[in-house]
């Protein structure tokens, strides 16, 4: 009897042990899991904080830096965050699992975050012409300042679920003389096929590296053929000239590029060989650009040495002076509308302060912010574009939210029908294919409501060109009979 309790102490000593080691193989399972949970949680950290290059985190307190100097304050409602404050958001998006290792693009996590602080913080001032450029659109950005860019050259219009038409080859460009024509419809290059593509999509596709070659499959009249050719470098002309009446001469600008002022002088020097005896400058629809461009513009017609005055976030002002060679007198009218922004509104600002022409058509639309492009570093990339000044004529006239207010003023509802943006170096037969595309438009637009009208729009005249010519013709009378009394 003894023998058998001596026996059950022994197994419950056992169990006992063995329940206490179970116990502790437990417990030290239990501080392992958490030890090895907390290391997971804090991965993302660790793992982001190793990718956060010095240089990237540099650069962007470097951004953030530019943003808090230049950019003015005209339309923010409320304080913008703190460089503090962004940098703390900043860690807070690190530490989220919110964002993936690399974007669809490739861009890198630090990287996705940055760029999305940077457009946040720049749209709290709640400026419109200011923004984060990402590095695609910067190239973009590039060939719209510069005037060129390396492609097939072409100008064409998407159409939305169909296959885009061809307006016309760039005149310099590798499409100029192939058995390309306005209204084809471009079906594919090299096989890709862009029936629905966007105009950004198919401008990517006939882009690419210099003499890298390409094929462009057409169709015309139901018939389908091939245009192939080699890329190359082609520039963007965004002024055009013609001879008008009375020896007018006509200097059409469409936007201010980088080198524009050197394809205006061009012209001009051209026009007035032909024996001109007056300028009509057309600025309709012209949203600026180049301001360095604007200064040389009215510098071919005026020898004055100041041609407007920059106001910057430091209440600083400064008169920025001419630019370029004067190569004119002649007698000279300024054709602006409601489209005519910035650096347009420098130009004709200037030329009307000055008294060296006379301003026709409807206000300008009253632009008057200088925008500033800071390019950034990789791995952050692109630029910011900031609002660093208000500027005015050279007399300090108010330009923003007022405009110019031309000399001669008319506006009439078919002004419209004349406008012209982009490239202009386009053939004459282009041109009209693109006043055909207008008028099937505005025959659209009205055939349910008033067909009459539509056909009223499209028979109407320049009328704002035509008081433009009658303004030099009677100057030009008035100057002869001066000169014969």
């Amino acid at each position: 009897m003894q023998s058998k309790e001596i026996q059950l102490s022994n197994r419950r000593t056992v169990t006992f042990r063995h329940l206490h080691l179970f116990v502790r193989r437990t417990e030290v399972a239990i501080i392992l899991l958490a030890i090895i949970a907390s290391i997971l949680v804090c991965l993302p950290t660790i793992a982001f904080t190793d990718t956060l290059s010095k240089g990237a985190t540099e650069e962007f307190e470097r951004a953030l830096d530019l943003i808090e100097q230049t950019q003015l304050e005209l339309f923010i409602h409320s304080p913008p965050q703190s460089t503090a404050d962004v940098l703390g958001e900043l860690k807070k998006r690190v530490e989220s699992t919110a964002y993936p290792k690399r974007n669809q693009s490739g861009s890198s996590r630090e990287t996705t975050i940055m760029r999305e602080l940077l457009s946040e913080t720049i749209d709290q001032y709640e400026d419109q012409y200011a923004n984060y450029i990402s590095p695609q659109q910067l190239i973009a950005y590039g060939e719209r300042r510069s005037g060129s860019y390396v492609g097939v050259g072409l100008k064409f219009r998407a159409v939305t679920g169909g296959y885009p038409l061809v307006i016309g080859p760039l005149l310099g460009g590798p499409l100029e003389n192939s058995d390309i024509k306005p209204g084809d419809r471009i079906i594919a290059i090299d096989d890709i096929d862009l029936q629905g593509y966007s105009t950004a999509k198919i401008s990517q596709q006939l882009k690419g590296e210099p003499d890298t070659r390409f094929q462009l499959s057409l169709r015309r009249e139901n018939k389908q053929h091939t245009v192939s050719s080699t890329r190359k470098a082609v520039d963007l002309h965004y002024a055009r000239a013609e001879m008008l009446v009375n020896q007018i001469g006509y200097l059409r600008i469409s936007r201010f590029g980088g080198n524009t002022h050197k394809r205006v002088e061009e012209l001009l020097r051209d026009l007035i060989a032909k024996g001109i005896s007056s300028v009509i400058l057309d600025l309709r629809d012209n949203p600026g650009g180049s301001t360095r461009a604007a200064r040389a513009t009215v510098s071919m017609f005026s020898t004055e040495p100041h041609i407007y005055c920059e106001k910057y976030k430091s209440g600083d002002v400064r008169q920025l002076p001419r630019h370029g060679p004067h190569i004119t007198d002649l007698p000279l009218a300024i054709l602006v509308n409601g489209e005519s922004k910035s650096s347009a509104e420098i130009v004709a600002g200037a030329l009307q302060g000055y008294h060296r022409g006379l301003v026709v058509g409807s206000p300008t639309f009253g632009k008057g912010l200088v925008q500033r492009v800071f390019n950034l570093a990789e791995p952050i990339g692109g630029a910011l574009r900031t609002t660093i000044a208000m500027f005015g004529t050279q007399s300090q006239g108010l330009i923003h939210g007022s405009g110019i207010v031309p000399d001669h003023y008319i506006e009439t509802e078919a002004d419209f029908m004349f406008r012209e943006s982009g490239s202009l170096n386009i053939s004459t037969q282009a041109r009209a294919y693109q006043r055909q595309l207008l008028e099937t438009q505005v025959r659209k637009k009205y055939q349910d409501s008033d067909s009459d009208k539509a056909e009223r729009i499209i028979a109407a005249e320049d009328l704002q060109l035509q008081l433009a010519i009658e303004v030099l013709i009677t100057h030009d009378a008035e100057l002869h009979s001066s000169e014969s009394k």
